[in-house]
C-alpha cells in the first residue's frame, strides 16, 4: 500500500521542479533580449511564408571581409539555452613596412630612401603621405608595387638625424592601411687629413671600449684593420662577426700576445696558427718584436703571412692626448697603430 502512494507524489514534485526551471530559463532569455529590439538577422514569423531564408537575411546583415565574398561567421551556444551569437571574421593583418635603405649605423650623405611593403600598395596614396624631416627634395620610383625608392635631388647633411613617415592603402584591399615612421642619422664629415691613412687596432679591450671604437668609426664612415688576439676572440665570440659585418678587416696578432723573439720556432708557429685571421694575409707581431735570426719572419712566411708593422705609433695605451694623436696622423698619414684599449682613442677618431 505504501509504494503506490509515494511514487505519484515524487513524480509530481519532479514535474513541478522541471516547470520552475524552464520558467527561470525563459525569464533569463527574455531579460537579455528585452534591452533592445531583436537582432535584424533573426527570422521573423513572416519570413518562411514570404520565401526569405535565414541564410539570405544573414548574408544581407553580416559584414563581409571583401565585397562579393560569402560571409564567414560562426555560431556558438550561449550560456542560456536557445541563445546563439555570431562572431565577425578576423580582419586580415595590416601591411608591414621596412626601411631597407639607408642601412647600418650611419647613412652616407648620398643615400637613397628605399621602403619595402609586405604586399602591393596603392602607389598614389603612399606618395601623397610620404614625408622626410628635415625636408628634402627628390623623385619617386616604383620598381614594383611593393618597393618605393626615393631618389634625393641633393646630398643629405652631415651628422643629421632624418625622420621618414609614410602611409597608404593596400592595392587589393583598400580598407587596409599601412603606416610607419623611421629615423636614420648621417655620417660625420670626412676626416681632414692631407695624406692617405689607415687606422689599425691591436690586442683587445673591454666590450664597452670595443663598441665605442666601432661606433666612432661608423660615425666617421671609416673602415679599419683589426689585429685581435686569439684570446680576445675566445673572450668575445661576437667580436669577429661584428667586425666583418661592419666592413673591417680582421688579421693575425698571435693567440696570447707574447714577445715572439724570445720563443722557439715551434712556439712561434703555434702562436700564429692559433691567432685570428679572416681572409687576411697580414700578420703583426706583438710589440713589433722581430728576432735577428729571422725566425719570426720565416714562421709567418711559412704560414702564408706578410709582416705588417706601422708608420705612426700613437701610444694611445699610454694616454696620449687626442689632439696630439690627430696631429701625428695629419702630419704623416700612412698606417696608424692604435689599440682597442686606448685611453683617448675614441676622442681621437672623432677629432680627425
Amino acid at each position: 500500500m505504501g509504494g503506490p502512494t509515494h511514487v505519484p507524489l515524487r513524480i509530481g514534485r519532479l514535474v513541478a521542479l522541471a516547470v520552475l526551471l524552464l520558467g527561470s530559463q525563459s525569464g533569463a532569455v527574455r531579460t537579455v533580449t528585452a534591452a533592445g529590439s531583436p537582432p535584424g538577422w533573426l527570422p521573423e514569423a513572416g519570413d518562411q511564408a514570404s520565401g526569405v531564408s535565414v541564410w539570405s537575411r544573414l548574408a544581407s546583415e553580416l559584414p563581409l571581409s571583401q565585397r562579393g565574398q560569402r560571409p564567414v561567421f560562426s555560431l556558438r551556444p550561449m550560456e542560456h539555452a536557445g541563445m546563439l551569437h555570431w562572431l565577425p571574421p578576423r580582419p586580415p593583418p595590416l601591411p608591414d613596412i621596412e626601411l631597407a635603405e639607408p642601412a647600418g649605423i650611419r647613412a652616407p650623405v648620398d643615400s637613397e630612401v628605399r621602403l619595402v611593403f609586405s604586399e602591393p600598395m596603392d602607389t598614389s596614396s603612399v606618395e601623397e603621405s610620404f614625408r622626410v624631416e628635415p625636408s628634402v627634395s627628390g623623385q619617386f620610383n616604383w620598381p614594383d608595387q611593393k618597393t618605393l625608392v626615393f631618389h634625393l635631388s641633393a646630398p643629405l647633411a652631415y651628422r643629421t638625424t632624418y625622420w621618414v613617415s609614410v602611409a597608404g592603402y593596400a592595392a587589393a584591399q583598400p580598407r587596409l592601411i599601412a603606416a610607419a615612421s623611421f629615423s636614420f642619422s648621417t655620417l660625420w664629415p670626412p676626416p681632414a687629413v692631407p695624406f692617405p691613412f689607415t687606422l689599425t687596432f691591436d690586442d683587445c679591450g673591454s666590450a664597452d671600449q670595443i663598441q665605442a671604437i666601432l661606433t666612432a668609426l661608423a660615425d666617421r664612415g671609416l673602415h679599419a684593420i683589426f689585429f685581435p688576439t686569439g684570446k680576445c676572440r675566445d673572450q668575445f665570440p661576437w667580436l669577429i662577426p661584428t667586425l666583418i659585418a661592419a666592413g673591417h678587416r680582421v688579421c693575425n696578432h698571435t693567440y696570447s700576445h707574447p714577445d715572439l723573439s724570445k720563443l722557439s720556432a715551434a712556439a712561434i708557429i703555434s702562436e700564429i696558427q692559433r691567432g685570428v685571421s679572416v681572409q687576411c694575409d697580414l700578420f703583426r707581431p706583438p710589440y713589433g718584436a722581430m728576432d735577428r735570426f729571422g725566425r719570426v719572419y720565416s714562421a709567418a712566411a711559412s704560414l702564408g703571412y706578410r709582416i705588417q708593422l706601422w708608420d705612426v705609433d700613437t701610444r694611445d695605451w699610454a694616454g696620449t692626448p687626442a689632439d696630439l694623436m690627430v696631429a701625428m696622423i695629419r702630419a704623416k698619414g700612412g698606417v696608424v697603430l692604435m689599440h682597442m684599449h686606448g685611453i683617448h682613442t675614441v676622442e681621437a677618431i672623432r677629432a680627425l
